[in-house]
């Protein structure tokens, strides 16, 4: 099994390497964010993983929530669709469960700071559906497609129960920058932008009334 760093407080200035990562080697990707079809539109896509420092990401486990934020075109509500992040897997033989939820932001909720509000708006829960270090894209449907308003920002959460060295993942797209928290003891640390987790996240436009 290839390393794996757990230490926390390591920082990367620029690229946005926080404490609980994970890396592997791979080839370089470009960023995507491109629309589908007139139905449904790409809110966000931060592209395939890889790069110069190959595969990396974040740790999901029991020391360690992670989440991603994204904010909604000004023009238009939407119903989500769908929610898609690329994991890896710390472990060659176990495939631990994650639970994603999609939250609201604090700021809406009466908060200080740009945080995941713990308001979920939906939740699924799913094993790592990889071995090792081969990154696999892993898709999330919407069953109650909530209403994603516009101008507003929210969360992609990834938490699980999962032990250190046999967890799940979640890795870091191959450029861009993606504001990003993760939890500290049980608390989220103030986010910021750093180095874009995978995300992409579909929704169909609300037609106006």
């Amino acid at each position: 099994m290839k390393r794996s760093l757990q230490v926390l407080g390591a920082v990367l200035v620029g690229w946005g390497m926080l404490a609980g990562s994970s890396w592997a080697a791979g080839p370089v990707a470009t960023q995507l964010a491109v629309p589908t079809a007139a139905a449904k539109q790409v809110l966000i896509d931060t592209g395939a993983p890889g790069g110069w420092f190959g595969y990396w990401g974040f740790d999901i486990y029991t020391e360690q929530t992670v989440g991603a934020r994204f904010t909604v075109p000004v023009d238009s509500d939407f119903k989500l669709s769908r929610i898609g992040i690329w994991l890896m897997n710390n472990s060659d033989v176990d495939q631990a469960k994650i639970k994603l939820t999609l939250q609201t932001d604090a700021l809406d909720e009466g908060g200080g700071e740009s945080l995941p509000s713990g308001h979920k708006l939906e939740h699924w829960t799913a094993p790592v559906a990889t071995f090792g270090w081969t990154p696999v894209q892993q898709f999330f449907s919407s069953e109650k497609t909530p209403r994603l308003k516009a101008g507003h920002s929210y969360w992609v959460v990834a938490e699980s129960k999962a032990k250190a060295l046999k967890n799940a993942v979640w890795v870091t797209a191959a450029e861009g920058l993606l504001f990003t928290s993760t939890t500290y003891q049980g608390a989220w640390q103030t986010g910021g932008e750093g180095a874009a987790l995978t995300l992409s996240v579909d929704a169909k436009p609300v037609a106006p009334k």
